[in-house]
């Protein structure tokens, strides 16, 4: 072997040495975080590390967790202590399990509140979510007869149909359709992907929604649902009718809402009256 050769097979040889040396200081840096003679248990403080880092956004939602074996080799711990950890934090809807691939940051949950009436921008703007949408029809259509006796419309009356898919953070989690009586025909032609569809009737002709009517119910959902929601057919999903009102009491639209519960839940605070 000639000299120049040995020269680089020791220069390897020095990186791969410095390297490996790198990856322990490292290892060790972590190590140092968690004390074994505190008197915080050590799981305790495994995910409240490991919480600290998917809140200031280290470990980003989806983003899949060391396995328990390399997490516990990381820390210095046993897998007892990890498993352990881990499972607090699925409690905490910070981190989920899935059988055969291990454990996964949780993507962000919003929560709407059915006693508050707002806007799916709103709610999105509330959660610090990006709010976002698709629009996939907006036509004229002769109105059912649940939703033509909701509205107060005579048999064979037609109204303006809008269908669109929702997004928080640029992830499918709601259908909306909504029908509206023919008052609102100056809705036709126009776009409503992002945009608020409240706000737009807001500035157009002054129409502002005071009181809206829920009634909420459990769906499965069919091939297009889950296809719109990238879902499974099937996959159990929570469906809201609405029936929204302005304060004369006049119907402005009845609506539906098809929310993938995987992404969302609903706050509802009850009271005795006493």
């Amino acid at each position: 072997m000639v000299l120049t050769e040995k020269l680089e097979v020791v220069e390897v040889k020095r990186m791969k040495k410095l390297y490996c040396m790198n990856c322990s200081a490292q290892i060790k840096g972590m190590i140092q975080m968690l004390d074994g003679k505190a008197v915080t248990p050590l799981y305790v403080q495994l995910m409240t590390e490991i919480e600290a880092k998917i809140m200031k956004g280290v470990y980003q939602p989806g983003e899949r967790l060391q396995s328990e074996s390399e997490m516990a080799k990381t820390f210095g711990v046993s897998i007892i202590t990890v498993r352990n950890a881990v499972s607090a934090l699925v409690d905490k809807g910070l981190v989920e399990k899935k059988q055969g691939k291990g454990a996964f940051v949780s993507k962000r949950r919003f929560t709407k509140d059915i006693k508050k009436l707002q806007s799916f921008t709103e709610m999105c703007e509330h959660m610090g979510m990006k709010s976002g949408g698709r629009m996939l029809e907006n036509k004229l259509i002769v109105a059912d007869e649940k939703t033509r006796n909701l509205l107060g419309l005579e048999k064979g009356s037609q109204v303006v149909y809008i269908s669109r898919v929702r997004y928080a953070d640029n992830e499918p989690v709601a259908i909306e359709n909504n029908y509206f009586p023919l008052k609102y025909a100056f809705l036709l032609g126009e776009t409503f992907d992002s945009n608020s569809l409240f706000e737009f009737m807001k500035d157009k002709a002054g129409v502002m929604v005071a009181v809206s009517e829920k009634w909420i119910e459990l769906c499965k959902a069919t091939t297009r649902e889950a296809e719109l929601l990238q879902l499974n057919k099937g996959t159990s999903l929570l469906y809201i009718k609405s029936v929204a009102y302005t304060q004369e009491k006049e119907p402005i639209y009845v609506g539906t809402q098809i929310f993938n519960g995987d992404r969302c839940s609903f706050y509802v605070c009850e009271s005795t009256g006493i």
